[in-house]
């Protein structure tokens, strides 16, 4: 293990029956720039090999720490023992089939002792195993609705505070001792453990900033995950939001944040209402309406019309309705998807044929240009040789302007010599007179 000291950041992954994938997702772990970090493994009671692939690579790299859960406890409370053992001055929560990038935890580290931050959010992307589909996740950071500053804190979000952030944890960098100051705990539910923790954190965080870069894919579509099965635990995702509401009134905050609440509750339980069916779907049905019901809500209190129109649909409609008013929603969207996508063939039909036109306008314009840099070429050429003249003419033309000043001299002295010789009588006749 590294020097105690020294350990920055505490990572904390809980596994159950990972045996399939914990390898390449510790891989991405253990290949970070950062070096000064823990990484602590919850096998929360697996009954395949998880145990002995983890206790095999703790073996071989003493920043692995590996607990074994006498009792099966969940994702929520598998956690909190990761974060009881944790010792670092941050800890981030991954989950047991999450990538990340090699520099995550050394860029968001770097950020959050810049500015001395509780909590750091970077941006995510899907990877679909199955279809191997990476996808970005743009709504798990809405921008939009966060002021335009490197740190803020939660107040400076001035409405529609719930759905401004995706409450997972794996995204987060979070202080420990902020965790450790507010005694926040997951709660120990089968699905939906961590939204009250999350949530309930960034409520509280005086210094948040996002890292605008993407550095974690989160594994989807994976059928024996527990997200996958949250018809088992519907009633997981009600209790976390009544955590919440408790939360939010014992910290004073309900005044500021109701109608966030009313709108965050109304779209997170009929997105859970959506993705549930078979025999649980009714009873589940009932417990959200009764839910929504005792939120008090009107018209003017949801953020948009689409929000407006769930809450009478959960607190008007029966079950049965509701399922059929979904059913009609599904067909008048496969509707609007099936015109949208005619208009669509036709725009690609209109752009195929506009691009062939182009790659045409294209072929001959290259010839074109094919033809004229010929012309420049053999230009060049005829240049170059009458360039060459010239210099030849400019020589010989100094040599003759040369040769025509030797001449020039050689005809002044001639001249010179004559002249000396034709007055040199006259000079006789003067020097004659001079004498009288």
């Amino acid at each position: 293990m590294s020097d105690k000291k020294s350990i920055v950041i505490s990572v904390i992954i809980p596994v159950h029956n990972a045996a399939g994938y914990i390898s390449d997702t510790l891989s991405t772990v253990l290949s970070q720039t950062l070096n000064d970090i823990e990484i602590i493994i919850v096998n929360d009671c697996s009954d395949d090999n998880t145990s002995e692939i983890v206790s095999a690579l703790a073996e071989t790299d003493s920043r692995i720490r590996v607990i074994n859960n006498a009792t099966n406890l969940g994702g929520g409370g598998s956690r909190n023992v990761g974060l009881d053992a944790a010792i670092g001055e941050y800890v981030i929560f991954l989950d047991d089939d999450d990538h990340v990038e090699h520099q995550m935890l050394e860029h968001m580290y770097a950020r959050a002792i810049d500015i001395q931050a509780d909590v750091v959010i970077c941006r995510s992307q899907s990877f679909d195993p199955a279809l191997q589909v990476y996808a970005p996740m743009p709504w798990s950071v809405r921008q939009e609705l966060l002021p335009d500053l490197m740190v803020f804190s939660s107040q400076d979000i001035p409405s529609d505070f719930f759905r401004a952030f995706i409450w997972w944890p794996w995204d987060k960098l979070l202080r420990r001792q902020f965790i450790a100051a507010h005694q926040l705990r997951f709660q120990e539910i089968r699905t939906t453990n961590d939204l009250f923790f999350v949530c309930a954190f960034m409520l509280m965080a005086n210094r948040i900033s996002v890292l605008d870069e993407t550095l974690i894919s989160h594994t989807i579509n994976r059928p024996e995950s527990l997200s996958a099965t949250r018809a088992e635990s519907h009633h997981c995702a009600v209790e976390a939001l009544a955590a919440l509401k408790t939360f939010i009134c014992q910290q004073g905050m309900m005044g500021q944040r109701l109608r966030d609440y009313k709108n965050y509750a109304v779209v997170f339980l009929e997105w859970h209402l959506n993705t549930i069916s078979g025999p649980t779907f009714q009873p589940f049905y009932q417990q959200v309406q009764e839910f929504i019901g005792e939120l008090d809500a009107r018209d003017d209190d949801f953020y948009d019309e689409f929000i407006t129109a769930a809450y009478r649909r959960i607190t008007v409609l029966s079950a049965e309705e509701y399922i059929f008013s979904l059913k009609d929603r599904v067909l008048k969207e496969l509707e609007f998807f099936q015109a949208r996508s005619a208009t669509l063939e036709q725009e690609v039909e209109g752009l195929t044929h506009s691009f062939a036109e182009q790659k045409s306008e294209n072929t001959l314009l290259h010839t074109q240009l094919d033809e004229i840099e010929e012309r420049v070429t053999e230009q060049e050429k005829n240049i170059h040789q009458l360039t060459e003249k010239n210099n030849a003419l400019r020589h010989e033309m100094t040599i003759k302007q040369q040769e025509l000043n030797e001449i020039y001299q050689h005809y002044k002295e001639l001249i010179s010599s004559l002249s000396w010789k034709l007055t040199q009588p006259l000079r006789g006749v003067r020097r004659f007179f001079k004498r009288f």
